[in-house]
């Protein structure tokens, strides 16, 4: 089994209706055990199908899973060893390690009327067109293609897809574990799950999805949504431009084909942008700017220091450069350069800490990575970004040997780049890449510390931190 595939798309559905079979159930587990994007698209999924199933949908909180190996570690280890044997003895023992790897079993699409009242007549604004391996929540539903589809009738997806054609000509596929609702003739609410729309017409110019902590707006264009179990909404656009409305704020950010943004939940409303770079020691990057040397954190200043909290940098052939390459101003000068970089061992956690010796109000952070191997093209998995990054306001850092959700820290933002990029295939991973962490509004937070929490050996080549204009002008 490979990921992504139809074949890991099936496993997933069919374990969490409990019907997968014994040869899948294996082929599931060992390809779980090996690839950590797979690891993270599966808790993704089987998270959705539990708050489907349980409806409980909380997004004033963290989500019960997290997008880490750490978490993963926690949650999908005891239930894995499961045997095939132990499966045939009962039909029961199917369920029990289902529900341990999931948290709740669900099964289908459900397609009903909301239950909240609407000032707006229920009418008809599209139709169902295709359905694939389409599974419905309630088994005495039927949906079928050229049926109705009014405001207010939310639709419930579990596995599988479905492509609904709207008035306007707007064109919106959902792929299941989903929760979409159509609002008006041009606008759905997305509560949670992954949708993609093309709008082509005039009349489907402006269509919007609405998220729990955002509206992505279309200017004629094709993107895609998606919202975690806990409020995080992403934005992807293929063609076109996008104008994303944050509650509170005068200026819309808007997005071009190629460019991905995050919004996490709460009411900072703080953004992840990134973005591929030109492949030079110059950094040049679409919106984001190259490392600089003028951040509140350069070692330049004297005001901040960084060191590794947790793991070892690499220390063998090709060994690391020294943990002080990430403050000092410059990315790496070529694609593939160890000596100016900072990386962990092979397929370690670890991370790296940040004092700015006073707490400050920070306006923003950005990271950069660069790697090629010179005669592989292909090989650039030490490019991809893909870390938690949190934060603490106190004098006195928190005891680092506790998860930082245990030891008072503040989750400010995840990080996924290949996520972000939809990477699918090696060559589809940018070489070199810029991660920039924004507020919608005003500051991420006022802290001391930052610390990042990493997966994996990313090529890292400067982390820049920027303080607000009040702190600048506060600062000794």
């Amino acid at each position: 089994m490979k990921f992504p595939s139809h074949d890991f798309d099936n496993a997933v559905a069919t374990l969490c209706h409990g019907t997968i079979s014994d040869d899948a159930l294996t082929e599931l587990h060992e390809l779980l055990r090996a690839d950590a994007d797979a690891r993270d698209e599966y808790l993704w999924r089987v998270e959705v199908h539990g708050k489907l199933a349980s409806g409980s949908l909380d997004f004033s909180r963290s989500a019960d899973i997290d997008e880490t190996d750490s978490e993963w570690e926690a949650i999908a280890t005891p239930p894995l060893p499961v045997t095939i044997e132990g499966r045939r003895n009962t039909q029961s023992t199917m369920v029990v390690a289902a529900l341990l790897v999931i948290v709740a079993l669900s099964s289908g699409l459900w397609v009903r009327q909301n239950s909240r009242p609407t000032e707006v007549d229920p009418e008809t604004v599209a139709r169902f067109a295709d359905l694939r391996d389409s599974r419905w929540m309630d088994p005495t539903s039927q949906a079928s293609s050229g049926d109705a589809i009014r405001i207010g009738q939310r639709i419930e997806l579990s596995s599988g897809s479905v492509e609904v054609l709207f008035n306007t000509g707007a064109r919106l596929r959902i792929v299941g574990p989903t929760i979409v609702e159509p609002q008006t003739d041009n606008s759905v609410f997305l509560t949670l799950g992954e949708v993609h729309l093309a709008a082509e017409t005039p009349e489907s110019k402006g269509f919007t999805v609405i998220t729990p902590t955002s509206k992505f707006i279309d200017i004629g264009t094709a993107f895609s949504a998606r919202v975690s179990p806990d409020g995080l909404s992403r934005l992807n656009v293929s063609e076109g431009e996008v104008d994303v409305v944050l509650e509170g704020t005068e200026r819309s950010p808007r997005l071009r084909a190629g460019e991905t943004l995050y919004v996490e939940p709460g009411e900072r409303q703080v953004m992840t942008r990134i973005e591929e770079g030109d492949g030079t020691a110059a950094f040049r990057f679409p919106t984001i700017q190259p490392p600089s040397g003028e951040d509140y954190a350069d070692q330049s200043s004297g005001l901040a220091t960084i060191r590794v909290a947790s793991g070892q940098l690499k220390t063998q052939a090709g060994r690391s450069g020294p943990v002080t390459v990430l403050i000092d101003g410059n990315g790496q000068s070529r694609q593939d350069a160890p000596d100016e970089s900072a990386f962990f061992e092979d397929h370690t956690r670890a991370s790296f800490l940040v004092d700015l010796g006073q707490e400050i109000s920070i306006a923003g952070i950005n990271s950069y990575s660069w790697h090629q191997n010179k005669r592989v093209e292909s090989h650039r998995h030490r490019a991809r970004q893909r870390f938690t990054l949190y934060g603490y306001s106190g004098d006195q850092l928190p005891d680092l040997t506790l998860l930082p959700g245990e030891s008072g820290w503040t989750r400010i933002a995840r990080v996924n780049s290949d996520r972000f990029f939809q990477v699918a295939t090696p060559l589809d991973r940018p070489a070199q890449q810029a991660c920039s962490i924004t507020a919608a509004q005003g500051e991420i937070g006022r802290f001391r510390y930052l610390l990042w929490e990493v997966s994996g050996n990313t090529f890292f080549g400067e982390l820049d931190v920027f303080a607000s204009p009040e702190s600048q002008r506060t600062t000794p």
